[in-house]
């Protein structure tokens, strides 16, 4: 692995990397389709119309160190219902697990790229200039701005740095 030096740290470039589920995804027990691989695409959409069960999104918030509140921000849910459904431990609404899978699909990719929770929320959090000063998050919040930030991740482990 190649170490590179960015503006906001040094990372290891991962030139082939493995894909795999995020850990909010791993550790949910609820539903009962085992949980699916993220990049599964046809077990996710299937997952997705179902109806995600919202005890993945809170797993997946719990592993990577969101809030409620930040999580109900990231799939366009107010506070007040998100935690309505998380006591009534309910499903997704479909637009709504679409949102969720695209924000952990995502987090997966540059948590892959990054290595920590902590270098990879940093880094999501970050306005960055390639993002037209916008941060990975924010942008990630349409399906197309999602794609531009899986995109920058690529350039970045393979070393082209805009």
């Amino acid at each position: 692995m190649a170490v590179k030096s960015l503006p906001f740290g040094k990372i290891e470039l991962r030139m082939a990397r493995e894909t795999r589920i995020s850990q909010g995804m791993k550790k949910a027990k609820s539903a009962q389709m085992p949980p699916a691989h993220l990049n599964d695409h046809a077990a996710m959409a299937n997952r997705v119309e179902e109806g995600l069960p919202i005890q993945d999104v809170m797993e997946f918030g719990k592993q990577a160190g969101f809030t409620t509140d930040e999580l109900a921000k990231l799939i366009h849910i107010p506070p007040r219902t998100y935690a309505r459904r998380v006591a009534a431990h309910a499903r997704l609404k479909i637009p709504e697990g679409e949102r969720a899978v695209r924000v952990m699909r995502l987090y997966d990719t540059a948590k892959q790229l990054f290595g920590t929770h902590d270098d990879t929320r940093r880094w999501l959090s970050m306005e960055l200039p390639a993002l037209g000063r916008r941060t990975p998050l924010d942008l990630a919040r349409t399906e197309q701005g999602a794609r531009a930030v899986e995109t920058l991740i690529g350039q970045i482990e393979h070393g082209i740095v805009t």
